[in-house]
């Protein structure tokens, strides 16, 4: 990842950058010769039934950790640069690249490179979730890294059980958007 500033406007662009940059290279080095790039990352459609599942159980560990969260942790800097800030461009770039970005660098890239290897399903779950977290830990504080942790386990679980990437993309998004109308529009980081 790039320096990290809490200024949006270089978030947003910053992301953006390696948007453009990341993403047609993973989708490169994982694509095979006759097989298109959605194949290649693993975005395939699900049964409505699973995304719901899937879903539901974000919902329930996101009400947890937001419990756990606001009652344990400090203030994290970077929350309170964008705490009601309401810019658009890096509601945008949250919201859009973020998660494809980072689903296809750790859910497709990581679980394809990694699943097959001596590290098999549980090592590639701690790998590309602590990877996960780590890419975070200029904006957050431990307490909060410590749940991406765990979101990024239930990201990689979701992505193993399904067979896809779709479900942790559309999870990843969602999670983004009530950070975003949390913290960006309500500005409850306060």
């Amino acid at each position: 990842m790039l320096p990290f500033s809490f200024d949006p406007a270089i978030i947003s662009w910053s992301y953006l950058l390696q948007f453009v940059v990341c993403v047609p290279l993973a989708i490169a080095a994982l694509r095979l010769p006759g097989q298109h790039w959605y194949e290649a990352i693993g975005l395939k459609l699900v049964p409505l039934g699973s995304v719901i599942r899937w879903t539901v159980i974000w919902l329930v560990c996101w009400i947890f950790a937001a419990l756990l969260y606001w009652r344990l942790a400090p203030t994290d800097p970077f929350l309170q640069a964008i705490n009601a800030s309401r810019h658009w461009g890096l509601a945008l770039t949250s919201l859009l690249l973020a998660p494809l970005l980072e689903e296809i660098i750790f859910r497709a890239c990581g679980f394809q490179l990694w699943r097959q290897t001596r590290l098999g399903m549980s090592g590639t779950l701690f790998l590309t979730s602590l990877l996960f977290m780590l890419i975070h830990v200029e904006q957050y504080s431990l307490p909060l890294l410590i749940l991406m942790f765990f979101f990024g386990v239930l990201l990689g679980l979701a992505r193993e059980k399904t067979g896809s990437l779709l479900i942790p993309l559309i999870l990843h998004t969602l999670n983004n958007f009530l950070a975003i109308v949390l913290v960006m529009w309500l500005g409850l980081a306060a």
